[in-house]
């Protein structure tokens, strides 16, 4: 080490205490320069012991940027794998002395299954809940899911006597197994009504798919909705004429061909299938025929509206009291307008038919019902919402006749969270003409005539 203010300018100067004698110029001249007369060795001759020298400070700033970038990397890295199980060894970067390997880590815990979308040829509405519990099932998926309904109706007959009653319309657990969209099966259950949904559908090559078991039969457009994605409280005048009356609807053990067009540039979709008749022994004399009911339903979606035709063929026979065969088509509509942060939805639907059932005569009736409701808020899951409706029915038993309509008018409110639970409330108008037949104010709950007001609270899980 060399004394403070030294500096060796020249390879051949080697003496400490006197300036270097070269020849050269240069060497004297830089020695003068860079040494202070204070300092001269011949004015200060006492040596000055070596000085170790701390690292220079215009290292230490990028030192500390170093230390606190590695200490912030691992700060990153420890909260990474408390956020996530390491899968192995790191192996260190050639070069870096920092770097070390991580120790071998447990084995991965298996990923929690999430629920498959539904397939995309389902029944079911759009805004119906999955179920929320999902279980990993070998190769798929078990989820399971439920619905509780309590509801309190008053009501008032062509009597005007005023009375009420508390029941429980839906009891109902549902488990559903899915397998990559490929496979789902699906039983569903109502405590008080017994087995409602059991069904398989597989999907096939060139967007076919087959549905065989219990399932409701495709003609009416509400009447196939979910009462989970529908405002009402119950569907009124039409469900206790085509499900109850003229057991047209409803659910039935059956097989179904279904077929998705999947190179056209709208939502084209056919489905065609035969079920069981409506006899309560669900025999039928093969000389009346095979004792099914086949059907057929079509569905084109044009962005927002989704227009749908369907046809359902009843042979002789195949119904209790009916000695001709019957049949019925309709037409429906279905359309959902985003209008700021809810929708207004809307169901409208026409079906026309030949049936003994209501008149006695082999004559046509006709059918029809508008729905509509304006949800505002919900959306997303447990978000609060509001929803008013209105809905208009109409029932003509049979068209040659004057003065036969049955109608009925129901408005009502829903308030609840999203897809969690809903409080609603329903008013229900049913009036009829003067004609009516006699058999249709016999049929169960008296077609003709009616009030009432119903309350119910709805629970899904």
């Amino acid at each position: 080490m060399l004394p403070p203010g030294w500096r060796k300018r020249c390879g051949g100067c080697r003496r400490m205490r006197q300036p270097p004698r070269s020849s050269s110029r240069a060497c004297a001249r830089s020695w003068r320069t860079r040494v202070p007369r204070s300092e001269s060795p011949r004015r200060n001759p006492p040596p000055v012991p070596p000085i170790l020298h701390p690292p220079s400070g215009r290292a230490m700033p990028a030192r500390g940027l170093l230390l606190t970038s590695l200490l912030l990397c691992a700060s990153a890295n420890a909260q990474e794998a408390g956020a996530a199980p390491p899968t192995g060894t790191t192996p260190a970067a050639p070069g870096d002395a920092s770097a070390t390997p991580s120790a071998p880590s447990l084995p991965e815990p298996p990923p929690a299954a999430e629920p498959l979308p539904p397939p995309p040829d389902d029944v079911t509405g759009s805004d119906v809940p999955p179920p929320t519990m999902s279980f990993p099932a070998g190769a798929g998926v078990i989820e399971v899911g439920g619905r509780l309904s309590v509801r309190e109706t008053v009501d008032s007959r062509p009597d005007k006597v005023w009375s009420g009653r508390l029941s429980l319309p839906a009891t109902r657990l549902e488990a559903t197994y899915r397998f990559k969209k490929k496979l789902k099966a699906v039983v569903e259950f109502d405590v008080q009504d017994g087995l409602k949904d059991a069904y398989a559908w597989l999907d096939l090559p060139h967007g076919f798919a087959i549905r065989a078991g219990q399932f409701k039969v495709p003609l009416s457009l509400i009447e196939l909705e979910s009462s989970r994605s529908l405002p009402l409280a119950r569907r009124g005048l039409l469900r206790d004429v085509l499900r109850d009356a003229l057991v047209l609807t409803g659910r039935r053990p059956g097989a179904q061909l279904e077929w998705k067009c999947k190179d056209c540039a709208v939502d084209l979709k056919l489905r065609a299938g035969v079920w069981q008749t409506g006899n309560d022994t669900g025999k039928v004399d093969l000389s009346k025929g095979l004792g099914v009911v086949p059907a057929f339903r079509g569905t084109l979606t044009l962005g927002t509206v989704e227009l749908g035709a369907s046809a359902l063929l009843q042979p002789a026979g195949s119904i209790d009291g009916g000695s001709h065969t019957g049949w019925t088509a309709g037409l429906d509509v279905q359309h959902e307008l985003p209008v700021g942060r809810g929708a207004l939805r809307t169901w409208g639907e026409v079906l026309v038919g030949r049936t003994e059932l209501l008149t006695g005569l082999e004559g046509p009736f006709l059918t029809a019902r508008a729905l509509t409701g304006w949800r505002i808020g919900g959306g997303a899951r447990g978000a609060l919402f509001v929803e008013p409706f209105v809905m208009l029915s109409a029932l003509d038993p049979d068209r040659t006749l004057h003065q036969d309509l049955v109608w009925e008018g129901a408005a009502g409110l829903n308030v609840g969270q999203f897809r969690h639970w809903r409080l609603q409330a329903q008013a229900e108008v049913r009036e009829a003409g003067d004609a009516v037949p006699a058999v249709v104010t016999s049929l169960e709950d008296n077609l003709a005539s009616r009030k009432a007001v119903l309350l119910q609270m709805e629970v899904s899980f």
